[in-house]
């Protein structure tokens, strides 16, 4: 079990959290897109009047917060398919190996990395520093977890393989 909670419900739980994380940050790059979106537009024509300066900064709010839902949505949206795929990726390894570790997670990682880079056709020198990034977090992540597994007297199998190990004598 992975932060002490069975695989349902940690893939509701990520699901929720990434998806507002997403949509935090969506939120405010579509409104700050569709705000310069909306002056770029009417740059030609701006209102030379009070009533008509009103009316443009009316619009204007409704355009951003506009683009600010939208945003969120396809933000949150994307975040969420993103930590979901890692979660199921690692939830399989982790069944595979026969217990969770972090070999595990930078597995997720690092296939979470090259199915995005393939889905967003990233070119080559921008896929490689995506799987660089994808197996850094599998593996912080798969570290942190094994490390506070490890806290509560439950410590990885591979620490018990690393002390079993022969030891060469330096003769």
């Amino acid at each position: 079990m992975r932060l002490r909670m069975s695989l349902n419900d940690r893939l509701v739980t990520m699901a929720v959290v990434s998806f507002g994380a997403g949509a935090l940050c969506g939120g405010y790059v579509g409104g700050k897109h569709s705000s310069r979106q909306y002056l770029a537009e009417r740059a030609h024509r701006l209102p030379t009047t009070a009533e008509g300066w009103y009316f443009y900064q009316k619009w204007k709010n409704y355009r951003t917060t506009l683009g600010a839902i939208k945003g969120a949505a396809r933000y949150g949206a994307k975040i969420s398919a993103c930590v979901m795929a890692f979660s199921a990726i690692e939830a399989m390894a982790d069944r595979v190996v026969g217990e969770a570790q972090m070999a595990s997670s930078a597995i997720a990682g690092l296939s979470t990395a090259v199915g995005v880079s393939l889905v967003a056709r990233l070119p080559r020198s921008s896929a490689r520093r995506a799987r660089a990034a994808g197996l850094c977090v599998g593996l912080l992540t798969g570290c942190l977890q094994d490390a506070n597994r490890w806290a509560h007297g439950h410590p990885p199998a591979y620490f018990g393989w690393l002390q079993k190990r022969p030891k060469v004598s330096s003769a």
